[in-house]
């Protein structure tokens, strides 16, 4: 009996050890067949090619939307396809593209990867500031603002040699992620070549911030003129009782001797200049060097809205971060946050400084918190962390702001003591990473 046992025992196991190698030989098998990952590349969340995308033919070109060379009104956002895309684009908002050079006169195709929630969009094409209309196309609603489609339209280049492409936004309510020439067109701002590409994309076009700073972005204002920002323009209070009417006048905003001087004049009536930054982003170390007029009725402020109010996101809602702002003849400044917590909410304090010297005021601003410094030193911080207290504006991109108002409800009125002109100066504003 016992030798019976033995023996089952035996063939038990002779049975085990056939099973478990035609199974390591079958998944062998299997996996030799199939097909393998190539090397560096990610096994999963691989982006399938939009399936509205038409092969690029020899002599395309492919810029992206981000790489202008110079804008007005639009931002950028992180893209469903990979990269940036070109969004919060309204009526008039343009895009210049420098560097492309036409081999020769003729018919050219522009294609364009746009989308848009509902309203679909029209674009208008054109050369070197709109000297040489191109064409237009238009197109229908997308669906939302991450879903692309890819709208051509041919045109005809009555101009040989490097220009600037430019394009406009006849109407709003769109995103652009990249724009295609086919037809013999080359260089570029910055491209990307297709593949089957002829054409030889140009290095980027060098940046405005100065290597030294170690910034992201940064303004030193050592030109002259005008500064590269956007103005508000006009009057009526600014929802603050507000004296004064912003203007982009020289005589109110100029740069001289690497500073910007920001003057408030009374000629008849208070005018001075109020600033946009057209770079924003998300998080960072936003930092200003600057000194503020001392009097009575000036409000000078170096500070932060939400880029989603120019896509009619109504404050508080949009949010705002007060840097620095300085009122009267006062030995402080003042920093503050609001937002929209079930209606208008704020958080802040003041800090003894000597505003009407140089100092350097700035925010180290993470997914945490925002912490408010003077010349280095901290005295003030605000808890953000997973929206805390309905905080959700402060997780989203920001622009900067430079102003000095006249008057207002804070401030009072200037008096008989105030002088004019009375000058705001900035060394400079820059914005580096966390």
């Amino acid at each position: 009996m016992r030798n019976i046992i033995k023996w089952n025992y035996v063939l038990l196991c002779i049975c085990l050890i056939f099973l478990v190698t035609f199974t390591a030989v079958a998944r062998r098998r299997t996996t030799s067949t199939s097909t393998p990952t190539p090397a560096g590349a990610a096994a999963t969340n691989t982006p399938a090619p939009a399936a509205t995308q038409p092969p690029a033919s020899s002599g395309t070109i492919r810029i992206e939307a981000e790489n202008y060379s110079s804008m007005a009104g639009v931002q950028t956002e992180s893209c469903s396809e990979g990269g940036l895309n070109v969004g919060w684009i309204e009526a008039g908002d343009w895009m210049a593209y420098s560097g492309i050079n036409f081999a020769s006169t003729g018919s050219y195709t522009f294609a364009f990867r746009v989308a848009s929630l509902s309203s679909g969009g029209s674009i208008s094409i054109d050369l070197d500031g709109g000297a040489t209309v191109l064409g237009s196309v238009s197109f229908g609603a997308t669906g939302g603002w991450q879903t692309w489609t890819t709208v051509s339209v041919s045109v005809n280049v009555p101009v040989t040699g490097s220009h600037a492409v430019g394009i406009y936004a006849s109407t709003g309510g769109w995103n652009i992620n990249w724009f295609e020439i086919t037809g013999g067109a080359s260089g570029g701002t910055v491209n990307t070549p297709v593949p089957g590409n002829t054409a030889t994309p140009v290095p980027a076009a060098t940046p405005t911030t100065p290597p030294s700073t170690g910034a992201l972005w940064a303004d030193e204002f050592n030109g002259s003129g005008l500064p590269a920002w956007d103005f508000d323009l006009g009057g009526g209070g600014w929802g603050n009782a507000e004296l004064e009417t912003y203007t982009n006048s020289t005589a109110n905003c100029n740069q001289s001797g690497g500073y910007l001087n920001i003057t408030a004049l009374n000629s008849g009536g208070y005018t001075s200049s109020r600033i946009k930054s057209r770079y924003n982003r998300t998080y960072g170390r936003v930092e200003a060097r600057l000194k503020v007029p001392m009097g009575q009725g000036l409000w000078p402020a170096f500070w932060m809205l939400g880029t989603n109010i120019n896509s009619g996101v109504a404050w508080p809602g949009c949010g705002e971060i007060d840097i620095m702002e300085h009122i009267n003849t006062e030995g402080q400044t003042h920093g503050y946050i609001h937002w929209d917590s079930g209606g208008h909410a704020s958080y802040g304090t003041a800090v003894g400084c000597s505003p009407g010297n140089f100092n350097t005021y700035s925010i180290l601003w993470d997914s945490s918190a925002i912490r408010w410094y003077v010349n280095g030193a901290q005295f003030l911080e605000a808890n953000i962390l997973n929206n805390i207290n309905s905080t959700e504006e402060f997780h989203r991109p920001f622009f900067i702001i430079l102003n000095l108002a006249v008057g207002g409800n804070w401030p009072g009125s200037p008096n008989s003591s105030t002088a004019f002109p009375a000058v705001y100066q900035i060394d400079y504003v820059r914005w580096y990473a966390n």
